[in-house]
């Protein structure tokens, strides 16, 4: 009788059991339904007993759903390999503990080095509310790899970061919502920051630090609203870079600062957002521009290299932006790629590297930038070399003499500005200044400017030909050096007569002109190439022996502290 009844206990303990964990098992394959009952007196406690099931088993692979509710969480999650947590329907998860992240991966005492922590784990869904409780980030992963987290809504942040990723090689946010923020001390506060691994001060509550970068990062479809910064890097380490990283296909609105801040990137790409309200669009930095040694570090170990990367192969394109100035933080910019020079001086006096940390190759195409506050940048490059600059529109939509300029380019070298386009109101629409200069420039249309459509300044050279639009609705041509240069013309028709199997080629004298460009076709239907340069405007005579008939085409030039404009050409 009395085996009888210890048999009875037995079997409702194992039927209470199977109620709290209804589960399969086959293998190594687990799924683990959490039931109703067990979260009701203290859900994270309950969840957090299941996730450890795998905590030292290399080789299980674990499956948690948690039913649709409305939880309390007194204490964080802490999520190990092989792990796939599910949060059914629309799941709420309610801070309510002060320190540490709502969900973590693995704990505060693992000690992992380089990506070799984490792996194969999988977040779905969930509203993870960090109710303005803790400036502790909501949600941390880093020393991981291939990590998914998708269909997520994190919310109530301040002074931190909604998601912080870190050392991660292989992980995609996919449809993940960040909202609401609140701001009391002058930090950045990047809703989603995907962080260099170097310092508390950058990541906290992971044993080692080890300047792992993040590698084959995707954020794609995300939302970001009313949030300080959206997503990206502001720190990282001499000669680490983060590869792969493509933030592509998401929107931001209402962003105070930042929507999308990439610093120390390589091989990435940006591409499809569309942003509608932030005082910055995009932000490429490979050169801090201010706060040098609180966003650049060398290396704790610099024998593992500290070479600086200059071809940085980024593409930047297909993205909308609208930009309004919110903060005093940093001036309103659409889209701006920064590199810059390190003395030895200010090497010595920081511990950091010397050397070019210019940005090189990277493509800026078919962005369409609203600017909507005085004193803004459509685009702004500096230390940028051989790059594109190709098919962008930057539309000025504030009144006039507002101080916006169009396409600004300082310190640039060989890059190739094309197709671009510059209307409404702006004061420049594309300068050039501090020495710089372009191995192409055709094609760019400059329309409404208030003070000129092209400024040359501070030992910078342009050839501006004659595919380039600009001068109407007010604009003054070109600033050279501070000068007004219009832009010379012929008046009337070219002449062309042949003498003796000579082609002589007559037009009249342009008095603004330096010389002309004088260019041949031998039919109808082929390519002009420039066959002469007149350098006296007084000449207006070319001849040429030849047995055909040719085409020609004749251009004025104004040659001036070492730039060129090129006038209309006439033909016959």
């Amino acid at each position: 009788m009395k085996n009888t009844k210890i048999i009875a206990a037995l079997l409702v303990i194992v039927t209470v059991l199977s109620a709290a964990f209804p589960a399969y098992a086959e293998g190594d394959k687990e799924e683990v339904i959490i039931s109703q009952l067990d979260l009701a007196d203290d859900p994270a406690a309950a969840i957090e007993r299941v996730l450890k099931k795998v905590k030292d088993l290399d080789d299980y692979e674990l499956t948690v759903i948690v039913p649709e509710g409305t939880y309390v969480m007194n204490s964080g999650l802490h999520i190990y390999s092989n792990t796939t947590l599910i949060f059914k329907g629309n799941t709420k998860l309610i801070r309510n503990f002060a320190e540490g992240s709502m969900l973590k991966a693995g704990t505060q005492n693992d000690v992992n080095e380089g990506y070799n922590g984490y792996k194969n784990i999988t977040v779905i869904g969930g509203e993870w509310d960090n109710s303005y409780t803790s400036t502790t980030c909501c949600i941390r992963f880093a020393h991981c790899k291939n990590v998914l987290l998708k269909d997520m809504f994190v919310k109530n942040v301040y002074d931190s970061h909604h998601m912080e990723i870190g050392a991660a090689d292989t992980l995609t946010v996919d449809n993940v919502t960040f909202t609401g923020y609140k701001r009391y001390k002058n930090t950045s506060g990047e809703a989603l920051q995907i962080d260099p691994v170097h310092s508390e001060k950058h990541f906290k509550a992971y044993q080692l630090l080890d300047d792992t970068p993040c590698k084959n990062i995707t954020v794609k479809n995300c939302k970001f609203t009313n949030v300080f910064s959206g997503v990206g890097t502001r720190a990282g380490v001499t000669g680490s870079y983060f590869t792969n990283i493509k933030i592509i296909n998401n929107s931001f609105s209402n962003i105070a600062d930042k929507a999308i801040l990439a610093f120390n990137y390589a091989n990435s790409q940006i591409s499809g957002n569309v942003i509608n309200g932030a005082t910055v669009g995009i932000f490429f930095e490979e050169y801090p521009q201010t706060h040098l040694t609180s966003k650049l570090y060398m290396p704790f170990d610099s024998s593992k290299g500290t070479n600086i990367r200059t071809n940085i192969n980024t593409k930047i394109f297909n993205n909308t932006i609208n930009v309004v100035k919110k903060s005093g933080y940093t001036p309103s910019c659409g889209i701006g790629i920064y590199g810059g020079v390190m003395s030895s001086a200010t090497a010595n006096n920081t511990g950091l590297k010397s050397g070019s940390y210019l940005v090189n190759n990277i493509s800026v195409t078919n962005n369409k930038i609203t600017l909507k506050s005085a004193a803004s940048r459509g685009l702004e490059f500096e230390y940028v070399n051989s790059s594109t600059v190709t098919a962008n529109t930057v539309n000025g939509r504030v009144k006039a003499n507002s101080g916006i300029n169009g396409i600004t380019f300082y310190r640039c070298k060989k890059n190739k500005v094309s197709k671009n386009i510059v209307k409404g109101k702006v004061q420049y629409g594309i300068v050039l200044g501090s020495s710089s200069n372009t191995s192409a420039f055709n094609k760019n249309s400059i329309s409404g400017s208030q003070q000129c459509g092209i400024a040359v300044t501070g030992g910078s050279k342009l050839v501006i030909d004659t595919s380039n639009h600009f001068g109407k609705n007010g604009t003054v041509g070109a600033y050279i050096t501070d000068d007004a240069i219009k832009k010379p013309a012929i008046k009337g028709k070219l002449k062309v007569a042949r003498k003796k199997n000579r082609n002589v080629v007559k037009w009249e004298k342009c008095e603004t002109a330096s010389g002309y460009f004088v260019y041949r076709k031998t039919s109808k239907n082929g390519a002009y190439t420039r066959v002469a340069t007149i350098k006296n405007r007084n000449k207006t005579v070319f001849a040429q022996n030849t047995k055909t008939k040719c085409y020609y085409l004749v251009a004025p030039y104004r040659a001036y502290k070492g730039s060129v404009i090129i006038g209309e050409k006439v033909s016959r």
